[in-house]
């Protein structure tokens, strides 16, 4: 997927005091690829580290299926997906050997080795000749489920980013995600396609440094998740001077009502594009975009699909909804759609069980200009003694309703569990949406919490509130 002796000389990643060329990593990937026997599963313990990323392109160019996971996650959850999956290797942080199986350090990058745990497993366990990486849709909860790609999975969606994004060979991006989080390696893998650049880090942009790095780097987009637009505003983003800056770009959930204000100001303040974005890992990552010039006029949308993607909104029983503003579930279709899922090795001998077509689980809607919204989720809804509602508009509601505060949801049917940041009481919420949505009071409970719990991706870790 990945031609890197076409752009040799060419910067690929950035460090804070060290520049590889794509000869450069191009020459590791090569040494580190004539370490496997033959075509194995590796599972990748990812951090926003030169070494490990060179490791996940030498991984794809040598055609070895890979399991991301995030670095930090508990060393029990590792142990479980070791267990369930078998991986030959695992490419790790030196520092994290003990926590690991016992085996044969055969290659090391820096800090990073790649660990053979074991001899080829019997013909049966064999992988699929398609299947080139796995990854998870539970940000940093060590859950043992992953979604699997396929290469042309991995391309197709690059490419179709590389063109709605109009990503050049000159273009900087920063990890300001992790890797293992879908959004973060479309990041990686579209510009690496293109031929562009990548400055990686492991700073977050609530350090100087990372400002630093982005300013002598000349970083020229930067990406996040609503969170990290949270952050933006609280160091008082609009002050920097960032002068190869040239669009924002955002997915990873709806913006709040504030967030996107903030948005719209410094767009407008520095004269920059801002790209909305829509997408799940079931699909690779994006689906859809809102391009800069409907920014404004299409307040609340998540755009149209991306090249070569298709949407269609249906009932419940599956036929297709063509009136406007009319609510049902958002279905995609597109080469980037995955392969399905896997809880285990014996999964990964499977081939296509979704043929190009994804139920989103969404509920959604197209105004007249085909534009589409999110109107929430099939699986954010509870029956609250016989009254169904949306946890999603709920949060809308408390969130306008007390603006200085954060709210999340979850629950289940009659029980309505609510998580809060701020100066305000239980009553205050629980009259708040007795009279908004006519639904009982015992069926409510709400918990003071001193910050909105996240995953390592950003996302609001929902099942914080389940235990």
């Amino acid at each position: 997927m990945f031609d890197l002796q076409k752009y040799a000389e060419k910067p690929c990643l950035h460090g804070m005091n060290i520049t590889y060329t794509y000869d450069d990593v191009d020459k590791e990937a090569r040494k580190l690829g004539a370490s496997f026997n033959g075509r194995s599963l590796v599972l990748c313990l990812c951090e926003n580290k030169i070494a490990a990323v060179i490791g996940y392109i030498a991984f794809i160019i040598h055609d070895q299926v890979t399991i991301l996971v995030d670095a930090s996650q508990k060393s029990e959850s590792t142990a479980k997906i070791v267990e369930k999956y078998t991986p030959e290797y695992i490419w790790a942080n030196e520092s994290q050997l003990m926590d690991l199986p016992s085996g044969k350090v055969v290659y090391s990058i820096d800090d990073y080795v790649l660990l053979q745990t074991c001899d080829r497993l019997p013909e049966e366990t064999n992988l699929n000749s398609r299947l080139q990486i796995l990854l998870s849709t539970s940000g940093s909860t060590g859950s043992a489920k992953f979604v699997r790609l396929s290469r042309s999975n991995l391309e197709s969606n690059a490419t179709s980013i590389i063109e709605y994004l109009k990503i050049q060979p000159d273009d900087v991006a920063v990890t300001s995600l992790p890797f293992n989080y879908s959004f973060g390696l479309s990041i990686i893998n579209s510009h690496l396609l293109a031929g562009a650049s990548i400055a990686v880090t492991e700073l977050t942009p609530l350090s100087r440094d990372f400002w630093d790095l982005i300013r002598r780097k000349n970083v020229s987009s930067l990406s996040g998740v609503p969170y990290t637009f949270d952050i933006l505003k609280r160091i008082k983003f609009e002050r920097f001077d960032l002068p190869a800056l040239r669009y924002l770009s955002q997915a990873g959930g709806k913006l709040t009502q504030a967030g996107f204000a903030y948005l719209q100001q410094v767009v407008s303040e520095k004269d920059l594009s801002c790209f909305l974005m829509y997408g799940q890992t079931e699909a690779t990552a994006r689906m859809s975009y809102l391009s800069p010039e409907h920014f404004n006029a299409k307040v609340g949308s998540i755009g149209q699909p991306i090249p070569n993607g298709k949407f269609s909104i249906v009932d419940e029983d599956g036929r297709s909804i063509v009136e406007p503003f009319t609510n049902g579930e958002l279905v995609y279709a597109g080469p980037n759609v995955a392969l399905g899922y896997a809880d285990s090795r014996a999964d990964l001998v499977r081939g296509d069980d979704w043929n190009g077509r994804l139920n989103t689980g969404d509920v959604a809607y197209r105004d007249e200009d085909d534009f589409y919204y999110i109107a929430g989720r099939h699986k954010r809804f509870l029956k609250l003694y016989g009254n169904r509602v949306s946890l999603d508009e709920i949060e809308l509601h408390l969130q306008l309703s007390f603006a200085e505060c954060e709210f999340i949801c979850s629950g289940h049917d009659d029980c309505l569990k609510i998580g809060y940041v701020g100066d305000l009481t239980s009553d205050q919420i629980v009259l708040c949406l007795v009279n908004r949505f006519s639904i009982s009071r015992s069926s409510i409970k709400c918990v003071s919490i001193t910050e909105v719990p996240r995953l390592n991706n950003g996302k609001v870790n929902y099942k914080f509130l389940e235990r």
